[in-house]
């Protein structure tokens, strides 16, 4: 497979039903308002009715700000990295987070399945096991009443029509890693902590979450550093198994290394943000200029590339797609086309 079959001019399947307003292969969203998939596995969603609205999420946002070509890629086209070849740091938030609300009360989490799709490394894993050992040593305390994993979808109109072809409505998807009545929480497992410290550089992601249920008053951000023991001298033919000991001893002897904004006294941590600190307006129209412009990307088929930020896409990270677009090879082991997800399934990063 070349870049050339990601041409969004052509589709060598479609093919109109009776009366020629959709493909046979055409599969409608659950909301039928929004752009619907195509029931051919080579590719996502439907590349045949431009005027049909993608629902957005942060995600999805942020792909499209740093590079239109990486937005068509990843939302319209499915394109992603397989889960074996992702990251180690990425890996190790997933296998966190499931972790966690394993811990939490899901007890649907299978986390030797989760290690094995991944292929995660033994040392990651022992990282990530040193650090859950001493959250549960530490009698990490946790607000009763909340839901794991909260789905929203935000429907609203836009301030202006822009033009004929105008769409409808905006539509923005997201899930909340925990959500209580009136406030929410999200769990970082970084090794770049000061990137949630300051409002400016989360508003985009928190002022959504604020967006989408007007009864929430704060966030929790429970940040956590990644371990960054080094297995060098006399430790540099320690196991697996050693390492996740000595993470944990020295998680519990500093906890607010790792814990960020750690007490010792209430067995909690994290870094509260109120709603009065975020410009939720300033927020809401970006969604809708970014909409406004997705949409005439779609019609006038702009998705340029943005050269400039493939090997910055985040600070010292390279873009993932980036062998995809230097070579125009679609490397089969690296990538896989994402398939259509289900009602019972989280939308973000669509």
């Amino acid at each position: 497979m070349t870049l050339t079959d990601f041409d969004p001019k052509r589709c060598a399947d479609f093919n109109p039903n009776y009366d020629f307003n959709t493909c046979m292969y055409y599969d409608p969203d659950d909301d039928e308002k929004v752009c619907g998939y195509c029931k051919n596995r080579a590719r996502y969603r439907c590349l045949a009715l431009p005027s049909y609205p993608i629902p957005l999420s942060t995600s999805s946002v942020s792909d499209f700000l740093t590079c239109h070509y990486l937005y068509f890629l990843k939302a319209m086209r499915g394109v992603i990295v397989r889960d074996h070849q992702k990251s180690d740091a990425l890996k190790m938030g997933v296998l966190w987070d499931n972790a966690l609300q394993y811990y939490l009360g899901d007890n649907t989490i299978d986390l030797d399945s989760i290690i094995n799709k991944y292929q995660i490394r033994e040392r990651e894993v022992a990282k990530v096991r040193g650090v859950y050992q001493a959250y549960k040593k530490l009698d990490i305390q946790i607000d009763p009443g909340f839901t794991l994993q909260h789905k929203f979808n935000i429907n609203y109109t836009p301030f202006a029509k822009w033009s004929e072809w105008y769409p409808g409505n905006i539509y923005v998807t997201g899930v909340y890693d925990r959500k209580y009545l009136d406030s929410f929480a999200e769990n970082k497992f970084t090794g770049r902590p000061d990137n949630y410290l300051d409002p400016f550089f989360i508003q985009s992601q928190i002022s959504t979450y604020f967006l989408a249920d007007p009864s929430l008053s704060f966030c929790t951000m429970e940040i956590i550093r990644t371990p960054d023991l080094k297995s060098t001298k006399s430790f540099k033919d320690e196991s697996p198994e050693a390492l996740c000991e000595r993470i944990y001893q020295d998680a519990i002897s500093r906890p607010s290394h790792y814990f960020l904004g750690y007490d010792r006294k209430t067995h909690r941590y994290g870094k509260r943000y109120y709603r009065s600190e975020f410009n939720l307006d300033e927020v809401k129209a970006r969604f809708t200029h970014i909409f406004r412009e997705i949409h005439e990307a779609k019609a006038l088929d702009g998705w340029y590339k943005n050269d400039r930020v493939c090997n910055n896409v985040l600070p010292g990270f390279s873009c993932d797609m980036l062998p995809l677009c230097r070579t125009g090879h679609f490397n089969d082991e690296v990538f896989e086309i994402r398939q259509r997800k289900t009602n019972t399934e989280t939308k973000e990063g669509v």
